[in-house]
């Protein structure tokens, strides 16, 4: 014996017309909407701003490590073309580097000027070709350059 639904279509589609009918709204009504609108907007605006910002200069931060990982790369290509020796300076790494230039400051937009500001690298090769440092800024508190990270090679 075989279990039989009956579905009465004419009750349900009633019972959604109810559903769907609404009443005209009062000024009361269109207040408390208004309001609770405005409130959510006001909730989010303090709590993503914040949020926002903070994810700003943590991508910006990231983006310093790539540049320095960038020109590591390149010293290391530098060292394999002069038979293991590093460069002395940064400039001498520039033909190495994406586009013949230096890796793009996160915070001004410009190129790096390998000085140790903000967003910047610096270069430097302690034993005159057999090694090298790089550092790399970032933003820190009060616009200070804050060291993030420090790559070597020998």
């Amino acid at each position: 014996m075989a279990l039989q639904i009956k579905l009465d279509w004419r009750g349900w589609l009633a019972r959604a017309k109810a559903l769907l009918v609404f009443k005209k709204p009062t000024l009361p009504d269109v207040v408390l909407a208004v309001g609770t609108v405005g409130l959510v907007v006001v909730c989010l605006g303090l709590l993503g701003v914040p949020a926002y910002h903070t994810m700003k200069m943590r991508a910006k931060s990231a983006a310093v490590v790539g540049n320095a990982a960038t020109l590591q790369l390149a010293a290391e290509s530098y060292a394999a073309v002069h038979q293991g020796r590093y460069a002395e300076d940064a400039l001498d790494l520039l033909p190495f580097l994406p586009a013949d230039s230096a890796p793009v400051n996160p915070y001004t937009d410009d190129e790096i000027v390998f000085r140790g500001e903000a967003g910047d690298l610096t270069y430097r090769s302690p034993t005159r070709g057999g090694d090298y440092v790089i550092q790399a800024f970032a933003m820190g508190p009060e616009k200070r350059p804050r060291l993030i990270t420090t790559l070597t090679g020998k």
